[in-house]
């Protein structure tokens, strides 16, 4: 073990002086090994890259070449993605977009909108106000609901800042359809890092009533659910 330290011990300082500090070094094996815990403990779950945690190429087309799906929350996060599929034949190209990446972001200014409509991509939204924008600038896209569900325990809380409520959300899939466009499912984040379980089981039971009452009113397309983030990372001993 020794041996091994000291060889990577010798192989940080190279780099440093190759290319100066501070350095940011980042290990393409550990990401593909992180991608591929995710897919083995959750085989039925595709699991989507925030891009946002670190958007260096690089390490998105380390992601995109493993297979991986992303979560992209402005446009310059879309544009990289979509860097690594512009080669591809425009039908396999977009359906790639509307498999692989969501636009995560509730709130969209109208410029963004115009881009990404040409895209048709699928984004999230959860007001009134936003269902007006998208009819307007981006019609062509999908939209999944944000629900706000509990946040305890997480070192990020972000239920406060997005988020519909659970007895307003079948209101807002209505008010989405009546406008003309298409809800294909739910999305909600427990905060990040968190460690309390209970979060997702009762993210998990809200999602399934919402289904349930949005099937019964007559929509049963609205079929996707977006688990969010949230997952802890070992930062120390209590993960």
């Amino acid at each position: 073990m020794s041996n091994k330290i000291e060889a990577l011990k010798t192989a940080l300082k190279k780099l440093a002086e190759d290319h100066g500090t501070p350095l940011f070094v980042v290990d393409h094996d550990e990401l593909r090994k992180n991608y591929a815990t995710f897919k083995k403990h959750l085989p039925r779950v595709q699991a989507y890259y925030a891009v946002k945690a670190n958007s260096d190429p690089e390490i998105v087309k380390t992601f995109y070449e493993a297979g991986a799906s992303f979560d992209v929350a402005s446009m310059a996060e879309f544009r990289l993605v979509h860097e690594n599929i512009k080669h591809l034949p425009a039908k396999q190209r977009q359906d790639f977009i509307w498999d692989k990446i969501i636009y995560a972001n509730p709130i969209k200014d109208v410029a963004t909108l115009i881009e990404l409509d040409q895209y048709k991509p699928l984004v999230t939204y959860d007001n009134h106000a936003e269902i007006l924008k998208l009819k307007k600038h981006a019609p062509n896209a999908g939209l999944v609901l944000r629900i706000r569900v509990p946040n305890t325990g997480a070192v990020v809380e972000l239920s406060s800042k997005f988020g519909a409520s659970g007895g307003e959300a079948v209101d807002l899939i209505k008010a989405a359809f009546d406008a003309g466009l298409t809800v294909e499912g739910l999305s909600f984040h427990v905060g990040s890092q968190s460690t309390n379980f209970s979060n997702y089981v009762a993210a998990l039971e809200l999602s399934a009533a919402i289904f349930a009452e949005a099937h019964a009113r007559g929509y049963p397309q609205v079929k996707i659910l977006d688990i969010g983030g949230g997952f802890p990372a070992p930062y120390d001993k209590h993960v």
